[in-house]
């Protein structure tokens, strides 16, 4: 395995909690967890069989860069899994990003007797259809519908051009899909499934493994937030896949 490298796509940042996958160690090994909103409260579930390999992975990255094993890890729409490790502050960002190769499989976590997934089908085995509430757990990339539901932008720290990258202190990246693409039918068909739920007001939405896009709403009921199914992306009219060194064998 060859030096690990800052990712050079979204950097995820600031996100609630139950946004994000986490290694902890758990009845004497580590496993792959995620933090699930309940009727009771919130529960962290262990991911059902499998997942060593994952694990060895982002606990190499942790120990590798001077950190603990163990902690948080995102895997976004291209299979890319990306570990945060806790910086000095200097850079100003609060956690560098780096690769730990791709994820291939589908985590899948018991709760009750059913299975959660990632994919967009309920413990039931139906699919969803847009508009479903979201039933599964919530780990995803952070991306913006643009007030006006006519573009979609993400924000992260900006690297250098350098092989390996750099980061570039206390500078931010504003990267707009119609700067990307480059064609307005492209990204009216990106923002379609999106501004069909939130509308011109826009709004923040998460992206995951399987290019499921959910977003939270208000519940209505006073009480809180929903996270409601907008559909899946579609690849032709996205943001490009981030280059990834070679690392994993």
């Amino acid at each position: 395995m060859n030096s690990h490298t800052l990712y050079r796509g979204v950097w995820p940042q600031v996100v609630s909690k139950l946004a994000k996958y986490a290694v902890r160690f758990i009845e004497g090994a580590w496993k792959i967890t995620v933090l699930y909103e309940a009727g009771e409260g919130l529960l962290f579930l262990a991911v059902e069989g499998g997942g060593a390999d994952l694990v060895s992975r982002i606990n190499a990255v942790k120990t590798a860069m001077g950190s603990q094993p163990g902690g948080a890890f995102y895997i976004n729409e291209y299979k890319h899994v990306i570990v945060p490790v806790k910086s000095d502050g200097s850079s100003g960002t609060g956690s560098h990003y780096f690769y730990a190769g791709q994820f291939e499989g589908s985590l899948s976590f018991d709760f009750e007797g059913q299975q959660l997934t990632s994919k967009p089908v309920r413990p039931n085995g139906m699919q969803l259809s847009a508009g479903d509430r979201w039933v599964g757990p919530r780990p995803g990339i952070p991306y913006v519908l643009a007030a006006g539901g006519c573009d979609i932008y993400y924000e992260t720290p900006a690297l250098t051009d350098d092989d390996p990258p750099q980061i570039r202190p206390s500078m931010t990246r504003k990267v707009k899909l119609s700067k990307v693409l480059g064609d307005k039918h492209l990204v009216a068909r990106a923002v379609r499934p999106i501004a069909n739920l939130r509308g011109h007001t826009g709004g923040r939405f998460y992206v995951n493994e399987h290019g499921c896009i959910f977003t939270p709403v208000d519940a209505g009921d006073g009480n809180g937030i929903d996270y409601i199914y907008c559909g899946q992306i579609d690849s032709s009219a996205w943001f490009p896949e981030p280059t990834v060194p070679a690392l994993w064998s």
